[in-house]
């Protein structure tokens, strides 16, 4: 099973004379079996509880995460790195009593607090109903330790099959599979069968926009926004008052008396997604709760870096609000006026 780095991992031992742990890991890119010289290596000692042996716990997420920062330029590829756990407990004479090495791929993701499991299926999506543009590639995250067969279709026919075996490298632990008016998928792998139907629109009278953003698996995810799109520029400023007098007393009347300075321009978008599953209400949760979103112009290809401004939401369902239909704000993530230095 994966880690999920924004939930914590801990790493612990217990035995009846343990007195403290030594911790190294071991953190990298590339193949799982090449790993680095230790990256961190931790000591800490034991500490006795009311009942039980002594124990001794690390939690490791946040120092995983310095190596993960998913990007995102509009070419899908899995962003893991593998970990290598090794820990030993040892006694007052320093003799390693107890200890235990294994090797697990890492992603950015969580678990939610009342569903504390790791990622047991093959589709790195929570929906099983898909929105998707007419002729554009949508693509979909799949995690391929456990060597998934994927089944596409057309109209009920199956037109493709692939099966995707496990990989030593840590950029294949995902794989994004590409869905073109397909109208369902299915996903077999050791737990069963998953099946995905895809819902294929066409909107005319509004540019549809893609949000892609890092979800719950640490995998990258894709929506799209059909309907309403508002672009809006909000600017900050300061400014100053100057003295325009010439030597003589005069001035000029095209001089600027009040001067304008640190001008910051910030362009942010509001979309709307159109009517859709009550499903979606989770992959909205997933992207609200996203440190890294972004939106592609579906005509141009072009990615931009974007932060939900959003900050609150009511769930929708069929039962009370017959349609299913979201509104988002979203800033760009940089300024008008290239300020990068």
């Amino acid at each position: 099973m994966a880690k999920f780095t924004r939930s914590p991992n801990f790493e612990s031992v217990s035995a009846s004379n343990l007195s403290y742990g030594i911790l190294r890991i071991y953190i990298w890119t590339g193949n799982k079996n090449t790993p680095p010289p230790v990256t961190y290596t931790l000591r800490k000692s034991a500490t006795t509880p009311t009942t039980g042996n002594p124990r001794v716990s690390f939690e490791i997420s946040e120092l995983i995460r310095d190596y993960l920062d998913t990007e995102f330029d509009g070419n899908y590829t899995g962003q893991g790195v593998w970990v290598g756990i090794a820990l030993d407990g040892y006694n007052s004479s320093n003799v390693s009593i107890i200890d235990y090495a294994y090797t697990v791929i890492a992603f950015d993701g969580y678990e939610y607090f009342e569903n504390p499991s790791p990622q047991s299926s093959s589709v790195m999506i929570t929906n099983r109903n898909l929105s998707v543009l007419k002729d554009n590639i949508f693509k979909i995250p799949i995690y391929t330790a456990t060597s998934p067969t994927v089944r596409y279709y057309v109209n009920g026919q199956l037109v493709g099959t692939v099966t995707y075996l496990s990989s030593n490298q840590s950029d294949e632990q995902i794989e994004y599979i590409s869905i073109l008016n397909n109208d369902k998928v299915t996903v077999t792998d050791s737990s069963g069968i998953k099946t995905i139907n895809i819902e294929i629109l066409e909107e005319c009278k509004y540019e549809p926009k893609k949000v892609t953003f890092v979800n719950k698996f640490g995998a990258l995810q894709d929506m799209y926004f059909f309907k309403k799109l508002v672009e809006k520029m909000n600017v900050k400023k300061e400014s100053y008052k100057s003295n325009i007098l010439n030597s003589s007393n005069g001035y000029s009347t095209s001089n600027h008396v009040y001067r304008d300075f640190n001008v910051i321009g910030k362009e942010s978008i509001t979309l709307s997604s159109g009517f859709l599953s009550e499903e979606y209400n989770e992959v909205f949760k997933q992207m609200m709760l996203s440190e890294r979103v972004w939106v592609t112009n579906l005509v141009n290809g072009v990615v931009l870096p974007i932060n939900v401004k959003t900050s609150n939401i009511t769930y929708k369902t069929s039962l009370n609000d017959k349609l299913v239909e979201y509104t988002f704000d979203f800033d760009n993530s940089f300024n008008v006026i290239n300020d990068i230095r």
